[in-house]
C-alpha cells in the first residue's frame, strides 16, 4: 500500500513563545507528526533561562562557539529540544540523555516512550519534528535568492531531480530548488544514513506545484511507498519538509512566537 498521503491534514497551532521553557505537549498519535517550529534569537534574562536547562557539557560546547550569535542559538535550540521532549516522554529536561548513530543521529536513552526526533536549523528558525515510534526527518533552510540552482543541482540532485528543476520557469526556480533540497534532506535524516546514501539514488517531487512525495527509490524500487514525504507549512523566506516511516494521517505544527 502507498503510504504517501498528499492529503493528510496539516493543522497550524500559534503559541507565544513562553512555549519553549513550559510547553504544553498535545496527544500524540501513532499516525500523527507534530513539528515544533520556534526562533533562535533571545537575549537577557530569557537566554539565562534556557541555559539552565542545558546539561553541562551542553553548557561548555555554548562557551566554545567563537561568535555570541551562534552560542545563542544553540542554547535556544538544545534548551527547547530538552524542554519540549520531556513534555513528550514526562522526563525532567535535565534527566534526559541521548544516544547517537554512527552516521550522528540523535535518539533518547533510557526512557520508555518510544518517541523519535529530528531536528533542524536554519539562520534564526529551528524545526523539531516528534512520532512514535518510527523514523522521521525534518529539515528548513532559508530560501536565498542569490543562489546558483543550477550548479547546486548538478551536483546534490538526482538526474530525475535537474531535468525537472530545468523545465520549472526561471521565477520559479529557486523555490523548486529548495523545495527538492528540504525533501532530499529530511529522507536522509530520517533514515540516519547522511551522505552515505548516494543522492542519485532516489528523486523527489521538484515542482512546488504538486504534492511533495518520493517518486522513486533505487536499487529497491518498493522503498517510496512506504515513506511519506511532506512540506512543512513554515514563516516567509524559508522552505521545510518531514519524511517519516510510513503513513502521516495528520500534521501538527505548533508554532512558538
Amino acid at each position: 500500500m502507498d503510504s504517501q498521503d498528499p492529503h493528510s491534514q496539516t493543522v497550524v497551532t500559534e503559541l507565544s513563545r513562553d512555549c519553549l521553557l513550559h510547553p504544553l505537549v498535545p496527544e500524540l498519535a501513532s499516525t500523527e507528526i507534530h513539528i515544533w517550529e520556534f526562533p533562535l534569537n533571545t537575549s537577557g534574562s530569557d537566554l539565562d533561562a534556557y541555559a539552565t536547562l542545558l546539561s553541562e557539557d551542553e553548557r561548555i560546547r555554548a562557551s566554545r562557539f567563537r561568535f555570541e550569535r551562534d552560542a545563542r542559538r544553540f542554547t535556544v535550540a538544545r534548551a527547547a529540544v530538552r524542554s519540549i521532549l520531556g513534555g513528550y516522554t514526562g522526563t525532567t529536561s535535565h534527566d534526559l540523555r541521548f544516544d547517537y548513530s554512527h552516521y550522528g543521529k540523535p535518539s533518547l536513552a533510557g526512557v520508555t516512550a518510544d518517541i523519535r526526533f529530528n531536528v533542524s536549523h536554519s539562520a534564526d528558525l529551528a524545526m523539531l519534528a516528534v512520532v512514535r515510534g518510527r523514523e522521521v526527518g525534518v529539515d528548513v533552510e532559508t530560501i536565498r535568492v542569490e543562489v546558483e540552482t543550477d550548479k547546486l543541482a548538478e551536483r546534490y540532485f538526482s538526474l530525475h531531480e535537474r531535468e525537472s528543476l530545468r523545465a520549472i520557469p526561471n521565477h520559479d526556480r529557486v523555490s523548486a530548488f529548495f523545495r527538492c533540497w528540504t525533501c532530499k534532506e529530511a529522507f536522509l535524516k530520517a533514515q540516519g544514513l547522511g551522505l552515505s546514501r548516494s543522492l542519485e539514488s532516489f528523486d523527489v517531487e521538484v515542482n512546488p506545484e504538486r504534492p511533495a512525495r518520493l517518486l522513486s527509490t533505487r536499487p529497491d524500487p518498493g522503498e517510496a511507498a512506504r515513506w511519506s514525504l511532506q512540506d512543512v507549512q513554515t514563516v516567509r523566506a524559508y522552505a521545510a519538509a518531514v519524511a517519516v516511516d510510513g503513513s502521516a494521517a495528520g500534521v501538527m505544527v505548533l508554532r512558538c512566537g
